[in-house]
C-alpha cells in the first residue's frame, strides 16, 4: 500500500463505522448543538450590557441571564452526550478493525510470519490499532468541533460588526499557515516514531524470549547495547516530533495577543465615535476567546490526528498484504484411508533457490515413510508442504488422490496430525492443551495421556488434567511437553500422522515409551516420520535419504544397510560402528 492521504485513510475506516452510522449521525447533531449554543452567551451578554445602559427593566435582565446560563448548561449536556456517543462509536469501529486484522493475519501463509518479527506484529495489532481508536474522536469530536467553532465564530463576528471582525480575521491566515506547516511536519515525524516503536518492541520481544540464552552465553552487555540503540533512536525521533511545538505555540500566542490589542484599539475608537456599543465590545471580547482557543488547541488535536493517521496507515499496510494460501472447495466423499503422494515436487523459500527438487514418493495407508538426511536437506520442508504451510512451485502434493490446493482447509486439518520438533503449549490446563477447543470428553483425554505414558504424571498432580501448564508449558519438562504434543496430535484420530523430530527432546526412557506408543498407532495410519536418530525409524516401511533437496537413496533399513551408501555411513556414525 502506498502512503495514504488523510481522506483515503478515513474513507477506509467507513466500512467499520457503517453499522453504527445512526449513532455517528446523532454524535454529529450533538456536536453542532454543543458548538452553536455557546454563541448564545456573547449575544445575550451584548443585550445585557446594552440593556443596562439603556435602562431596560431588571426583570428583563434577569431573564436574559437565565437564558445565558441555560445556553451554557445546554451546551455542556450536548457535549457530554456527544462524547459518550462518539467514544462508543470509536470502540465499535476499533473492535471491528482489530477483529478484521486478526482474522487477516491468521489467514496468511507461513511466508508472511517468516518475514515479520513478532514484536512488529504485536505493535501493529495493539499499539497501532489503539491509536486508530482516537481517529474518529479526534476528527469528529475535537478537530471538527474546533473547525466549527472557528466557522461559527467568524460568521457571528461578521454579523455583529464587520469592522471588528476584520481586525480578528486578519490574523487568521498566518495562524492557519503555521498550522498547515506544522501538520505536514508532524505527520512524517509520527510515522517515524511508529517505526522506531515497532523496532524497539521487536528488540524487547527478542531479548525477553531469549533471556535464558542471553544469560547462558553472557550476552547481556551486547543485547543491552542493541536495546540502547533502538531506545536512543526512538528518543531522538520523539524529540524531533515535540520540537515542532517550539515555533508553533509562540506563533499562535503572539498572533492572539496582537489580535486582542487590535480589537481593543479599533473597538475603543468606534465606541468613542458612537459607531459601536459597549455591549458589542463585550460580546467580541467573549467571542475572541471562543474563536482563538480552538486555534491554540488545534495543534494538539492535529498531533493526535496525525499519530492516529500514521497508525492507520501502518494498520492498512498490514491489511493490504496478501500471502494467504487460498482454501480449495473439494471435500472427502467418504472415509479417509490416508494415502499421501508427492509427485515431482519443487519448492524453495526463494523461488530462485529450490530447497527440494523433483521429489516423488507415496505413503500408503498403514505404512510409515521415514525421511533422513543432514540438516538443510529438505526434510522439514516436505512436512511443511504436506501441512500446506506453503504450496510447491512445481509438482503436486495430494491426499487421498486430491491435490491439497483443491482440498478444503477444514478437511485437510481433520485428517492430519503433527508432532512438531519444538512443541508449543498454550497457557491453560493439560486438558485444554490436548483438546485444543475440540469437542473431546475428559475420559478421551485421560486415555490419550495414559497412552503416551503421562498417566502417572496426571495422577500425581493435585488437579489432574485441570493442572495449569504455565507459560509455554514451563511447569512441564521438555520431554513431558513433547509427549503432551503427541497426545494432542492423536486427539482427533488423524488418518495421516507427521512426526517432525518427535523424539529429539526426549530422554532415553521416554523415547522408548514413545516408540512403544508409535508402534501401536503408526500401523493404523499413513505416517511421515522425520528423524535424526536412525534407531527410531528402523522399522519404517520405506526410508528416504535426502541430500541437498534430492532423494539419494530409498528402501528399508536392511536394504539400505546392504547397499552401504549414505544411509549406511550415517548409521555407522550414530551407532559407533555397530
Amino acid at each position: 500500500m502506498k502512503k495514504g492521504t488523510d481522506a483515503s485513510l478515513v474513507k477506509r475506516l467507513w466500512p467499520f463505522a457503517k453499522p453504527v452510522r445512526n449513532l455517528l449521525l446523532l454524535a454529529a447533531l450533538l456536536m453542532a448543538a454543543e458548538d452553536l449554543l455557546p454563541f448564545a452567551g456573547p449575544h445575550l451578554l451584548r443585550k445585557i450590557v446594552d440593556g443596562l445602559q439603556e435602562g431596560v427593566p431588571l426583570s428583563a435582565i434577569h431573564t436574559m441571564v437565565i437564558l445565558l446560563l441555560s445556553a451554557v448548561a445546554g451546551g455542556a449536556v450536548a457535549g457530554f452526550l456527544r462524547a459518550v456517543t462518539i467514544e462508543y462509536v470509536s470502540a465499535r469501529v476499533v473492535h471491528g478493525l482489530r477483529s478484521h486484522l486478526w482474522r487477516h493475519v491468521l489467514s496468511q501463509g507461513m511466508a508472511f510470519f517468516n518475514k515479520r518479527p513478532v514484536g512488529e506484529l504485536m505493535t501493529r495489532l495493539n499499539n497501532d490499532v489503539d491509536a486508530v481508536n482516537r481517529l474518529l474522536s479526534e476528527v469528529v469530536l475535537d478537530l471538527t468541533g474546533s473547525v466549527l467553532m472557528i466557522v461559527f465564530g467568524t460568521a457571528y463576528m461578521l454579523m455583529v460588526d464587520w469592522r471588528l471582525a476584520l481586525c480578528c480575521l486578519a490574523f487568521l491566515p498566518p495562524m492557519l499557515l503555521a498550522t498547515h506547516v506544522f501538520r505536514l511536519q508532524v505527520r512524517e515525524s509520527n510515522r517515524k516514531v511508529r517505526q522506531e516503536l515497532a523496532s524497539l518492541n521487536t528488540s524487547l520481544q527478542e531479548n525477553l524470549d531469549g533471556s535464558a540464552l542471553v544469560r547462558a552465553f553472557g550476552l547481556r552487555e551486547r543485547r543491552a547495547k542493541s536495546f540502547a540503540f533502538h531506545n536512543a533512536a526512538l528518543r531522538d525521533t520523539w524529540f524531533q516530533n515535540v520540537s515542532y511545538y517550539s515555533y508553533y505555540f509562540p506563533t499562535l500566542n503572539i498572533m492572539t495577543e496582537f489580535a486582542t490589542a487590535c480589537l481593543f484599539f479599533v473597538g475603543a475608537t468606534l465606541f468613542q465615535s458612537g459607531a459601536a456599543s459597549l455591549g458589542t465590545l463585550a460580546a467580541f471580547s467573549w467571542t475572541m476567546g471562543m474563536f482563538f482557543r480552538p486555534l491554540r488547541e488545534l495543534s494538539d488535536r492535529i498531533t493526535n490526528l496525525q499519530q492516529s493517521l500514521a497508525a492507520a496507515e501502518r494498520v492498512f499496510q498490514l491489511s493490504d498484504e496478501h500471502t494467504a494460501i487460498p482454501s480449495g472447495n473439494r471435500t472427502f466423499a467418504g472415509s479417509v484411508q490416508g494415502r499421501v503422494e508427492f509427485r515431482d515436487v519443487v519448492f524453495g523459500y526463494d523461488p530462485a533457490h529450490p530447497v527440494v527438487k523433483s521429489i516423488s514418493f507415496t505413503v500408503e495407508p498403514g505404512k510409515t515413510v521415514a525421511l533422513v538426511g543432514a540438516t538443510g536437506s529438505g526434510k522439514s520442508t516436505l512436512a511443511a508442504l504436506l501441512c500446506r504451510f506453503h504450496d510447491p512451485q512445481a509438482g503436486s502434493v495430494s491426499l487421498e488422490g486430491i491435490d491439497l490446493r483443491e482440498l478444503s482447509n477444514d478437511d485437510r486439518g481433520k485428517v492430519l496430525g503433527i508432532v512438531p520438533q519444538e512443541p508449543y503449549l498454550f497457557p491453560g490446563s493439560l486438558f485444554e492443551n490436548v483438546a485444543m477447543g475440540r469437542d473431546v470428553s475428559r475420559q478421551r483425554v485421560l486415555e490419550l495421556l495414559d497412552h503416551v505414558r503421562l498417566g502417572d504424571l496426571v495422577k500425581s498432580l493435585p488437579l489432574g488434567v485441570d493442572t495449569e501448564v504455565g507459560e509455554r508449558g514451563a511447569r512441564l519438562s521438555t520431554g513431558q511437553r513433547q509427549l503432551l504434543s503427541f497426545a494432542r496430535a492423536l486427539c482427533h484420530d488423524p488418518s495421516v500422522l507427521i512426526l517432525d523430530e518427535a523424539t529429539a527432546s526426549i530422554d532415553a526412557q521416554s523415547e522408548q515409551a514413545l516408540q512403544d506408543v508409535t508402534r501401536q498407532v503408526l500401523g493404523e495410519r499413513a505416517s511421515v516420520v522425520i528423524a535424526h536418530r536412525l534407531s527410531t525409524i528402523r522399522d519404517a516401511s520405506l526410508i528416504l535419504v535426502l541430500s541437498h533437496g534430492e532423494i539419494r537413496e530409498r528402501g528399508t533399513h536392511d536394504q539400505l544397510m546392504e547397499a552401504q551408501g549414505l544411509y549406511h555411513r550415517l548409521w555407522m556414525l550414530q551407532s559407533g560402528g555397530h
